[in-house]
């Protein structure tokens, strides 16, 4: 199977339009604007600065942490998707300078950072463990094929391939490879746009050598003479980097949730490329680990924020946890792969989810704000009040010291058309319901939404029309067939249009009982969508609603947000106790009217509680309860 890229597909679907034209309006523009340290009030970027001192403009020492290049990389990336989608003629002059930028921050050798060009020139790759310079070199890459893409310009890609024929040279013979994947699924991706075989065979290298033989993590780790830029590494072992084992015999997602992610997208590219079983094996193994045993229910991922780290199966707390952007980002890229290796669009379920809600929900309604963490449930107060907690902010921030999630957003919302349909010899996979138009090699496709259902109109030749059942919807199409989580259509030829609907299901959602924080707890769902309780709808002491599980839902169309209607229902209240904090009493409850937003909304309303897993009332618990929801 090969997804269709962004540039053969239109998004047409009103929601996603209105998302793409905030990021293409406003997202980028104010990102230009703080990486250039224009916009007041926001932590100070530098990063256009370290480029313009890289390249000889300014005299200035590099500012900010190490990886801030990769910022305007993925900044120039979500700009090559924009101009892909319509012409911009202020963002194109941006995307041109930038460019400029980085070429003349290149130095005659090939190589490309501002940090250790700046600050350490002698001291290139001595610490592949901090460094990130493999990192930045492989977001640059990405920049440039997009770009290259959208363009047709190859000014960039010149610089791109000087680049990777650097790191050719230097890492194709050692049995070294990068504390932060990144370089490996850029190198995979710019053979592809290339031919450029060598870009393939480095990263193969990067791959194999990783696990095997002197650790070369380990080995940093122990130096005496290491030059520490953050001292926490000292306490991560080798499976924070996942070097623990060869990656063929790597069997459960560990360390980093980020680094774990991007490894395992270049793994899965990998495997395709060059059919091999033994990483095809592991691949479904480490994805099995992150999605059966390791992932929220939102699609968040990373338990623990020391480290921004996976622990141990079923660890998934809901109020400390990381679950950071970029590694949901990340895991969208791990599942669309997924799907393309094996062929099954079940796993693209996990794409969904985490673009539905961790991806979305970090991206705030004004574009100019954004989430680095996402909790399922947030007491302000005690946010504040507890230190362990300070990671987990109550609202989005305009920006951030490590920025590395708002421009990945960008980039992920604007190339959303290269995610929607896939091939496979005569079968045409419709993976995501997203109103688009798709022209390729004669054949067109447009899907629209009409009368409550969706209409697939289709000229060419003959096809399979495979389309994908979503998580929690019940779909059905006359003359159709339903088959392993698909819904197919036979194309004879020509001109026809495939009618189909598809009803998201609202329903309760329980983890499982090792899951020990959920236990006696739900969450609403409604298609692959969560929902959430906030404050603002519901009152203080979210902690005391139950809902009973037989619990009567009403979608409200009259009341939208972020495109899903707001779900009420009626539930209990548990009574504050009045004087001891504890006794012999049972709880009292009142009934309560509950609404539910969707978790991708929640924070746009000010600083409230929010809550995801609520506790449940068995039926026979919660007779009291005989209102229909108001």
């Amino acid at each position: 199977m090969k997804l269709l890229p962004f540039t053969d597909v239109k998004i047409t679907d009103a929601y996603w339009m209105e998302k793409i034209e905030l990021v293409r309006r406003v997202v980028l523009p104010y990102q230009w604007e703080i990486l250039n340290d224009r916009v007041q009030g926001a932590q100070k970027s530098c990063c256009i600065r370290n480029f313009r001192a890289a390249a000889g403009e300014i005299r200035a020492p590099h500012s900010g942490v190490v990886f801030l290049d990769s910022d305007l990389y993925k900044w120039l990336e979500a700009a090559s998707y924009s101009l892909a989608i319509g012409a911009d003629s202020r963002l194109e002059a941006w995307a041109e300078e930038a460019v400029e930028l980085i070429a003349a921050a290149q130095q005659p050798d090939g190589y490309l950072n501002t940090y250790y060009t700046l600050m350490k020139p002698d001291k290139r790759y001595t610490n592949l463990m901090e460094g990130h310079e493999l990192y930045c070199a492989g977001h640059m890459i990405e920049a440039t094929v997009a770009y290259s893409q959208a363009s047709g310009k190859n000014k960039l890609l010149g610089v791109a391939l000087k680049l990777a024929r650097h790191l050719y040279d230097t890492f194709m013979h050692q049995s070294k490879y990068p504390g932060h994947p990144e370089i490996e699924l850029a190198l995979f991706k710019l053979y592809e746009h290339t031919g450029e075989r060598f870009c393939l065979d480095l990263s193969k290298q990067f791959l194999d050598a990783r696990g095997q033989g002197e650790n070369q993590m380990e080995k940093e780790r122990l130096d005496p003479g290491h030059e520490w830029i953050w001292e926490d590494m000292k306490r991560f072992d080798n499976a924070y980097f996942q070097t623990h084992l060869p990656l063929r015999e790597q069997e459960s997602a560990e360390g980093h949730a980020v680094r774990a992610m991007y490894l395992y997208a270049a793994m899965a590219d990998a495997a395709k490329a060059a059919d091999d079983e033994g990483l095809k094996d592991a691949c479904k193994k480490l994805f099995l680990s992150v999605s059966g045993r390791r992932m929220y229910v939102t699609g968040g991922i990373g338990s623990s924020s020391f480290g921004e780290r996976f622990t141990s199966d079923w660890d998934l707390p809901n109020d400390t946890m990381y679950c950071e952007t970029c590694a949901s980002v990340g895991l969208m890229l791990f599942a669309r792969r997924m799907t393309a290796l094996t062929g099954d669009v079940s796993t693209y379920s996990v794409w969904e989810r985490a673009l539905h809600n961790t991806v979305l929900a970090g991206l705030g309604g004004d574009g100019k704000h954004f989430f680095y963490v996402n909790p399922l449930q947030v007491i302000p107060a005690v946010n504040h009040g507890n230190m362990a907690m300070e990671h987990v902010k109550t609202v989005r921030q305009s920006w951030f010291g490590v920025a590395c999630c708002p421009p990945n957003i960008a980039r992920t919302l604007l190339s959303l058309s290269g995610s929607i349909y896939a091939q496979n010899g005569g079968d045409l996979y419709v993976l995501a319901h997203i109103e688009s138009e798709l022209e390729k090699d004669g054949l067109c496709v447009r899907l629209t939404r009409e009368s409550g259902g969706y209409c697939l109109y289709v000229l060419g030749e003959a096809v399979n029309l495979r389309l994908r059942i979503p998580e929690g919807c019940i779909m059905t199409g006359e003359g159709a067939v339903e088959r392993d989580g698909e819904l197919i259509f036979r194309h004879p030829g020509g001109q026809a249009v495939y009618s189909y609907t598809l009803i998201p299901r609202v329903r309760l959602v329980y983890a499982d009982p090792r899951v020990l924080y959920n236990n006696g707890k739900a969450c609403l769902m409604r298609g692959p969508d969560v929902y959430c309780l906030e404050e603002a709808d519901n009152g203080p002491d979210l902690s005391a609603v139950y809902l009973p599980d037989n619990a009567a839902f009403l979608e409200d169309e009259g009341d939208i947000r972020e495109g899903l209607p707001v779900i009420r229902a009626q539930g209990l209240r548990a009574d504050a106790r009045d004087g001891a904090l504890y006794g012999e009493d049972a709880p009292r409850f009142t009934p309560c009217g509950l609404r539910f937003v969707p978790y991708r909304y929640w924070g746009n309303r000010g600083e409230n509680e929010m809550l995801v897993w609520f506790n449940v009332k068995h039926c026979a618990q919660a007779r009291e309860i005989k209102e229909e929801p108001k």
